[in-house]
């Protein structure tokens, strides 16, 4: 094992592998000094004085560098070994620690990826949200239309459904295991140019099949709302996914409704993953009166209570919700059951009650973070991850070749239309 030498100038003398594993040590801890002070969903204070200290004198600190050093002078390719690479592995394993599904790591493609998904709604890829469920990095939901929803499996049957379907966990990415990685890691491997194919292999768990699916990547707009009249006097709205354009969406398709002279509301946030909590909340404040949508919580334990003004709808609603219904969905239709006794029709939801921000690790490139920052509490104080989601407050379970959205054969929208004429 090599060690450092001092030479007759009385400075220190570092091998390759050493001079690199300094440099990644450095680099390593100037990122998580720095990495608090800018989100994109808000500014916070930089990091404590001291922290660099805490993480330097760690008992077990020197065994990064060490490492490190022992990674790049003896690993067998050592053109695949880089200190941008060491970086980032330290980087993500950083964030992995922490043991939390919704903490990513974003390089600076997924970076704007991630960006561009969330604030234009669209991106390079096969068209699904996923996220780490019980090890597995699960699909939620795959979006209408797209190539995740379209493509039959490998040597699939005429009668067999297409596409990817919630739930599915996913376990190879072209010949790679992908069971135990990161839910961002394995997107970063889905996403590629458009016209690409790439090969996905998935579980799914009702059936016991393993599945084979070869996707040609596209550019994906992510549907985030739609609405029509059903019924002959209901407005329906969906709501996908929050975004930076959903509140208009959906100011838009309220406006129609209104103007179609609607007796009554079904808000539909089922398969819906979540999305952005400031577009939440604007959203919120086209149906809730003045008052609370939600409280988040800090580590310190300091609340933030997020309101809104106005009148609110003031004809009777209903929301469907299911497993699939997680995050910025759940805040909003725990808002509106608990500020307008709104029923909740359908299945029980995902559970995810917690926030995250975005931090950028270096503007120039950009990389950066997604941490679990908060933790949130409808307005009536119901912990939402502490009680495993929202307990529908009529339940109706999914049956098998059922259409949603379908008022002939989805049967949560039937009842949905029934508990609301009964309002």
């Amino acid at each position: 094992m090599s060690t450092l030498q001092e030479d007759e100038t009385g400075l220190i003398r570092l091998t390759r592998g050493q001079g690199v594993a300094c440099i990644i040590v450095l680099v390593l801890v100037s990122a998580l000094i720095t990495f608090g002070i800018t989100s994109t969903y808000l500014v916070s204070p930089p990091a404590e004085p001291g922290v660099s200290d805490i993480i330097v004198g760690a008992e077990n600190y020197h065994e990064l560098v060490q490492a490190s050093m022992i990674v790049m002078e003896n690993y067998i390719d050592d053109e695949k070994v880089t200190p941008e690479s060491l970086v980032e592995g330290a980087i993500r394993g950083v964030v992995a620690s922490m043991g939390d599904p919704y903490s990513m790591y974003f390089d600076a493609s997924a970076m704007r990826d991630f960006q561009r998904e969330t604030m234009e709604g669209e991106y390079s890829g096969i068209g699904t949200s996923i996220l780490e469920v019980d090890g597995y990095v699960t699909i939620m939901v795959p979006f209408e239309g797209t190539p995740a929803a379209t493509t039959p499996f490998e040597n699939a049957e005429p009668d067999d459904p297409v596409g990817l379907r919630p739930g599915d966990r996913i376990l190879r990415v072209e010949d790679l295991d992908v069971v135990g990685m990161a839910a961002d890691h394995v997107a970063e491997l889905i996403r590629g140019p458009v016209g690409e194919v790439v090969t996905v292999e998935v579980e799914r768990p009702d059936t016991g099949q393993n599945l084979v699916f070869m996707i040609e990547r596209d550019t994906i707009e992510i549907p985030t709302v739609s609405g029509e009249v059903i019924d002959g006097d209901l407005g329906l709205i969906v709501i996908s996914r929050f975004t930076a354009n959903t509140p208009d969406q959906v100011r838009h398709y309220m406006a129609e409704l209104e103007d179609a002279g609607v007796e009554g509301l079904i808000l539909d946030v089922r398969n819906n993953a979540g999305g952005t909590l400031a577009e939440c909340v604007e959203v919120a404040s086209l149906f809730v009166p003045a008052g609370p949508v939600v409280t988040t919580v800090d580590r310190e334990g300091t609340e933030d209570v997020r309101e809104v003004t106005g009148t609110g709808y003031s004809g009777p609603m209903v929301v469907l919700i299911n497993g699939y219904s997680a995050s910025a969905a759940e805040i909003l239709a725990g808002a509106l059951r608990d500020r307008m006794e709104v029923p909740l029709v359908g299945e029980r939801t995902f559970g995810k009650g917690s926030v995250q921000h975005l931090y950028y690790l270096d503007p120039t490139k950009p990389s950066g973070m997604k941490i679990t920052t908060e933790r949130y509490l409808t307005p009536s104080g119901y912990s939402i991850e502490e009680e495993g989601g929202l307990r529908p407050d009529i339940e109706v379970a999914w049956p098998e070749g059922a259409l949603m959205g379908d008022p002939e054969s989805d049967p949560q929208l039937q009842r949905g239309i029934e508990v609301i004429r009964g309002r």
